[in-house]
């Protein structure tokens, strides 16, 4: 067999010999200092998203505390991470564009999953202010560098290489980092670009808010210094309302539960007892008193329920929520204010996810009268509860009687120091969590039963109609010759047709709404089904992941990460029906921001969207007609599919989506560029009507294609008083139009 040369490496081997033609002269590349302020304009973009990226930095160095002080001239962002030496400063900082995060996924101390990767954390400092200080100071250095940098004289040198930072080493003899430590670093930011107010500080706080550890909020518990989830972020300002506008918006997940179980065992009359209250976000509180082994003196719990389907207060992302849960969920356990790192989301010490598989559905906790049919169906999963238990070994043990003390049934911790001890006290602790946990799930039982309403079932317009024309038959007998009562007979018979066209459409949605009904409960299901799954494959990876790290296998530490890759991925494709499962987005009908609905169906269409570009220019507080936010997200699915499909074959495709209001009419408008729908786009709207002019070998790849998507959409559109059309594109740049109209009331 002969070898034929490639025509690159023909062209390879050309290149080579003009290079060997003669003597060349060495040119270095330059670039200019201006690129400082291009590429903190265009990659930070944003002043929220610049001041975030000085925070993940914090996360980034293992701090256990970030705070953000904002005034209007200035910005300081202190942590107790850490810190930079000399080298760090000179080898990656003052590097634009360094990529040693992407070598190194983790953390150095604490093994967290770094945040940043591009390494242009430090142009949000050039984005924010004209000028900066940095003060950092290593872990176990004596010496603290002391940087600073006038942007605007950096960017005046005209060559990037020319810029300049100044620096010095100077003894760290002050504490200037959080929690008095002698590590960290401070960034002082000078003369601000821009000014702050409460909707930027908002949207700082949905940037970083997954950072921000939540035990804070339950109570007093102090954090161990080796503790990876151990990172606050506090926020001071004497801008007035924004330091509540920030913490409103970084505790927003955390307050948007379902219900709270409170539970709390003390010493009662000579017995030792466990005192339950459960509270549901309306507002209903019940509570309960259960019997407790002696073995247990003291504890206290506070556990949240949560929702992790459909809309989530304050802009939360769905999938945010789950990893944020994944990562902190569960229920955690801390001794006299100290995590015990066994307890918590990778550990099911409750017993949750395994009742769970084994379909239990009667409580082993809880009494005879408390007992409700199928009440653990409603047992929450680990993946979407979040709470604390606070213990004290050392007080167990000063309580614990002589028999009890002799034979160590009281609560203590192992030597390892990571959980505790597996005996009667500790069985006691168990039982009277879960229990609690039992009681919540019988309780949201008892109440779906008591909002169930019994209606009586009506007599069916058919037989009154029958029961009408008896009474015209006997008067007709009786008086054939009067022309009213031949009227009436006349208006019966076409009442009569009217009822058969309409038990013929009855007939046939029946025959549509039967098999998706089916498909709907089957699609519930399987949703239920494959949440728990997907968390039990996420717990194993991060258990590989571990051991990955632990035993140095490269390889599995790879492999692992494409496979949390690949989850994510398929959480992301199944976020598109999460608005179907959801029971609040499903039958709750209100007025809905048209911002915040268009936005949130996109965000959840990304993984079908592939490199469609999309533009938006909608016009705030605009709102559409009263409906279910599923109503909504069924009419822009099947619009944005159309969109894409028709977009296949477009070299860079683009849709754009616009809102307005002109005198008393509101529009929304879907355009894209891509092969138009002609003449007959109002047939389109019809059923089983498809115009679909892309290539076949491009068609293979859309999405839909049964013709009923339109129709859907004008059905819906009509029940909520709307309008729906194909209209002339407002520019040139766009080839189709989609338009959703309605009445306003000013």
């Amino acid at each position: 067999m002969t070898n034929v040369a490639s025509p690159m490496t023909e062209n390879r081997d050309e290149y080579d010999e003009q290079v060997a033609a003669g003597e060349n002269e060495i040119a270095l590349f330059k670039a200019d200092s201006a690129l400082l302020r291009e590429l903190g304009e265009r990659l930070v973009g944003k002043p929220y998203i610049a001041l975030a990226e000085l925070i993940k930095n914090a996360y980034d160095a293992d701090a256990s505390r970030c705070i953000v002080e904002l005034s209007a001239t200035e910005i300081r962002v202190s942590d107790d991470g850490h810190g930079m030496s000399e080298e760090d400063f000179l080898g990656y900082w003052m590097t634009i564009g360094t990529r040693h995060k992407q070598h190194a996924d983790r953390s150095r101390g604490l093994g967290r999953r770094v945040t940043g990767s591009k390494g242009v954390g430090r142009l949000s400092a050039q984005f924010l202010a004209h000028r900066m200080q940095l003060l950092s100071t290593a872990v176990d250095s004596a010496m603290r560098l002391h940087a600073f940098v006038d942007w605007e004289s950096a960017i005046d040198k005209g060559n990037l290489t020319e810029a300049e930072a100044l620096y010095r080493m100077e003894p760290s003899d002050e504490p200037l980092y959080p929690r008095g430590s002698t590590h960290g670093t401070v960034v002082r930011l000078h003369d601000l670009k821009q000014s702050w107010d409460a909707q930027e500080i908002r949207e700082l706080g949905r940037q970083i808010w997954m950072l921000n550890s939540p035990i804070y909020l339950f109570g007093s518990n102090r954090r161990q210094r080796n503790d990876v989830n151990d990172f606050r972020i506090v926020f001071k300002t004497d801008l007035p309302g924004i330091d509540e506008a920030f913490e409103t918006q970084l505790t927003q997940a955390l307050e948007n539960y379902q219900a709270i179980i409170r539970g709390k065992i003390d010493r009662e009359d000579g017995r030792t007892v466990s005192m339950v209250t459960v509270e549901f976000d309306d507002g209903d509180r019940r509570s309960e008193k259960f019997d407790c082994p002696d073995y247990l003196r003291e504890a206290d719990w506070e556990i949240r329920i949560y929702n992790l389907a459909g809309r989530q207060a304050g802009g939360v992302s769905v999938t945010d929520m789950r990893e944020y849960f994944e990562r902190y969920g569960g229920v955690t356990v801390f001794d006299k204010g100290f995590r015990l790192p066994y307890y918590g989301a990778e550990n099911d010490w409750l017993e949750l996810e395994y009742d769970h598989s084994h379909r239990r559905n009667r409580s082993k906790l809880l009494p005879d009268h408390l007992h409700v049919a199928r009440a653990l169906n409603d047992l929450p999963t680990q993946g979407r509860i979040f709470g604390v238990v606070n213990v004290n070994t050392s007080r167990e043990n000063t309580l614990a009687d002589g028999s009890r003390k002799d034979s160590g049934e009281f609560l203590k911790i192992q030597v390892s120091r990571d959980r505790l001890v597996a005996n009667k006290a500790f069985a006691a602790l168990k039982d009277s969590v879960r229990q609690s946990i039992d009681y919540y799930a019988t309780l949201k039982r008892r109440r779906v039963a008591e909002t169930i309403e019994i209606v009586r079932p009506s007599e069916r317009p058919e037989s009154k109609l029958r029961r009408m024309r008896m009474l015209v038959d006997d008067v007709v007998a009786a008086y054939p010759d009067d022309e009213n009562i031949a009227a009436i007979e006349s208006e019966l018979n076409d009442v009569d047709a009217s009822l058969e066209k309409v038990r013929e459409t009855d007939e046939a949605s029946r025959v549509i709404l039967g098999p998706l009904a089916s498909a709907g409960m089957a699609a519930l299901a399987i949703e239920h089904e494959t949440r728990k799954e997907m968390q039990g494959v996420r717990s194993k990876l991060r258990k590989l992941k571990r051991i990955a790290i632990e035993n140095n296998i490269p390889d599995l530490s790879s492999t692992t990460d494409e496979l949390v890759a690949w989850v994510d991925r398929l959480e992301a494709t199944r976020n598109i029906f999460l608005p179907l499962l959801d029971a609040e987005d499903r039958e709750k009908v209100e007025a809905l921001d048209s911002e915040g609905v268009v936005r949130s169906v996109v965000d959840n269409l990304k993984p079908l969207l592939g490199s469609v570009a999309i533009g938006f220019r909608l016009q705030r507080g605009l709102y559409l007609p009263a409906a279910a936010f599923s109503e909504w997200n069924a009419i822009l699915q099947n619009v944005l599919l159309n969109a894409v499909n028709a977009t296949l074959d477009s070299e860079n495709p683009k849709i754009g989506i616009s809102s307005s209001v002109h005198n008393r009419s509101a529009h929304l408008r879907v355009s894209d560029n891509g092969v138009g729908v002609g003449e007959t786009a109002d047939d389109m709207f019809k059923p089983f009507v498809r115009n679909s002019k892309i290539s076949q070998e491009r068609r293979e790849l859309g999405m839909g294609g049964t013709g009923l998507g339109l129709t859907i959409v004008e059905m819906i559109a009509e029940s909520r008083h709307c309008s729906v059309a194909f209209v002339t594109p407002e520019s040139d740049a766009w080839s189709t139009t989609f338009e959703l109209s309605w009445r306003v009331d000013r």
